[in-house]
Order: structure tokens, then sequence, then C-alpha cells
């Protein structure tokens, strides 16, 4: 089962960005918020497929599109919402696709943020982040894909509600 798309700005976001720009941190460090850097430098058989790593929600990712990155994360319980967040850094030259999908615990579904036929860069605005609203199904652990046709180095990170 494919759930609809769900993307949403949230009032936080902007609130970071700005103290970034009043000077309280960069923008970098600000999305981080004293999170460690998870290298993902693993091969965890999951659903058929190669996780890099756990990414746990105290963690963030720094890779750089085009491309994508198979990682894994864990929930607790047998309903999660998740916010899947990408803060662009240096883009290079825009893309028009970027999807976050999220795999159930059983592999058999998943739940996918997706921006389609849109100017990325553009998309991600003045704060340059981008966000998906994710409801995930199971408890346990979950094959995470991302993907995006964009050049830009970027930061991801996930926060369970």
């Amino acid at each position: 089962m494919i759930r609809r798309d769900r993307s949403s700005v949230r009032c936080g976001t902007a609130l970071l960005v700005g103290l970034a720009l009043a000077g309280c941190g960069d923008a970098e460090s600000i999305f981080t918020e004293g999170r460690i850097e998870q290298r993902c430098n693993e091969a965890i058989p999951i659903c058929n497929s190669q996780a890099s790593c756990v990414l746990q929600d105290d963690q963030f990712l720094r890779d750089d599109f085009p491309g994508g990155k198979v990682f894994m994360i864990q929930t607790q319980s047998e309903e999660t919402t998740v916010f899947a967040r990408f803060l662009l850094l240096e883009p290079r030259a825009s893309g028009t696709e970027l999807f976050v999908r999220v795999h159930t615990d059983a592999c058999g579904s998943y739940e996918e943020g997706r921006t389609t036929d849109r100017d990325l860069i553009e998309f991600a605005g003045d704060d340059s982040i981008i966000e998906y609203e994710l409801f995930i199904e199971g408890r346990g652990d979950h094959l995470v894909e991302i993907f995006s046709d964009m050049s830009s180095d970027f930061l991801f990170r996930f926060d369970p509600e």
C-alpha cells in the first residue's frame, strides 16, 4: 500500500534559520542540533537489500546528490509519525525529483514523501530545507531510501513525533 504524499514546511525550520541569521549559529549547526554524524559505511541486510547504517534520531547523515542512499531507522511503536528533513548545502544544479521512502517493518509496503516536476532549490526556499511528514507502521527496523536528481551536498535527519 502506498499512501499519498505529505509535504509540509514547519515553522520550526524557519525559526532555526532565523536564529542562524541572527548570529546564534550557522544553519548547519542549528539543523544538526548537537547530533552526531553517522558515516554509514556498513552493509546491513534488510528487505532483500543492504542498508549502509542504522540512523538513530540523535544522528544525521551528510552526503550528496545526485543519486541515492539506503539506510535503516528503528521505531518503538506500532504507528509512528516522523519528519524527514533535508538541509541543502551548496546546491550546484537543481533537479526535479526528490523522494524519501520508508518501508514497513515487514517490507511489504512503504510510506513515501515525494516532490516531482518542481525546481528543488526553489522548493527548498530561503532556508534550504525540505521536509516530509511520514506515517510509519510497524515496530522495529525500517528500510529507508532517499533519491534525488539534483546536484547538491545535503544533511539529512529524521525526527519522530
